[in-house]
């Protein structure tokens, strides 16, 4: 049984906090002049659109599978993940941009209105981060919105340090750098979320799972002769599912009830794979119906 989302709560606070760190954000780096400030405020802002796509999708994983959505609903947080990070991605670029044009001319900062707005700012991060932190391995949804507050955080943290640096010793120019700083810090933090989200909407296999490991796996399983039309893929974080063509002996269907109960626990234990279906064959079939994994390539990739 697929646990349902126990995150909507904290999401919704941190939704409320974010939303309020954005706007006062950008109000002080508009008044301070710092694109430090601003750019924490950028972030801020997609982390509280973030955090409303990822609430809403928590609530949509809860509703039931229909005779429209026979498995539900569980792809829409996969879905919220892939665009949380491609925003992420997105802004660090555009704060990048902005920074380095702003390098090669340093403007005047108030320097202590910055310091203060980024304190508010780290506050309330870190009290968005310890909402979310109890449920970041809930799901890729849970981990993608704890990643947007956590790399928040640092960057509040990074601001108020620059701030009292540019006021002790007017270093200006530290203003574009940690600029420069957050959006590579934003692009990095984000683009293994994306890789992974992206790889799931594609049907990869999942994370951690070899195709040839878990071919070889069921061809050695007892009473089983072969495998074919083999396929792996995630329908959302903790949903892993398989389809395969299996080959048994030709004999009654109730006697490979065994084989195939056995093998569903096993792939479950060892693989993570929690929803597998099996078609057994006599005899493997000819058919090349798509793109698929035969007994011969395992034996190919065995002899490399």
């Amino acid at each position: 049984m697929l646990r349902k989302s126990t995150i909507e709560r904290p999401l919704l606070y941190s939704i409320i906090l974010n939303g309020l760190i954005a706007f006062t954000e950008l109000g002080g780096g508009l008044l301070s002049n710092s694109l430090a400030l601003i750019s924490d405020a950028l972030h801020n802002f997609s982390d509280f659109i973030a955090l409303i796509i990822s609430f809403v999708a928590a609530r949509v994983m809860r509703w039931d599978n229909n005779e429209r959505k026979s498995y539900g609903y569980f792809r829409v947080e996969i879905l919220a993940a892939f665009i949380n990070a491609t925003a992420l991605v997105l802004i660090g670029v555009y704060i990048i941009y902005e920074a380095v044009s702003r390098l090669y001319s340093p403007e005047d900062i108030h320097s202590r209105l910055m310091i203060i707005i980024a304190s508010i700012g780290f506050a309330a991060n870190i009290v968005s981060v310890f909402l979310i932190r109890p449920y970041r391995s809930e799901s890729l949804n849970a981990k993608g919105a704890f990643l947007h507050l956590a790399s928040d955080a640092a960057n509040s943290a990074a601001v108020i340090v620059v701030g009292i640096l540019i006021s002790v010793y007017n270093l200006r120019f530290l203003d574009p750098v940690i600029s420069i700083a957050i959006g590579l810090l934003i692009i990095k933090s984000s683009w293994d979320l994306l890789i992974e989200s992206a790889n799931i909407l594609t049907e990869g296999s999942p994370k951690g799972i070899d195709l040839r490991d878990v071919a070889e796996f069921i061809r050695a399983f007892p009473g089983v002769k072969g495998v074919h039309h083999l396929h792996i893929w995630s329908l959302s974080t903790n949903f892993k599912a398989l389809s395969a063509h299996i080959v048994v002996d030709d004999t009654q269907l109730s006697n490979t009830t065994e084989i195939t109960q056995s093998l569903e626990g096993q792939l479950s234990d060892k693989f993570g794979i929690n929803h597998p279906t099996f078609q057994l064959e006599a005899s493997p079939c000819e058919n090349d119906l798509i793109s698929q994994y035969r007994d011969r390539d395992l034996h190919k990739n065995t002899n490399e």
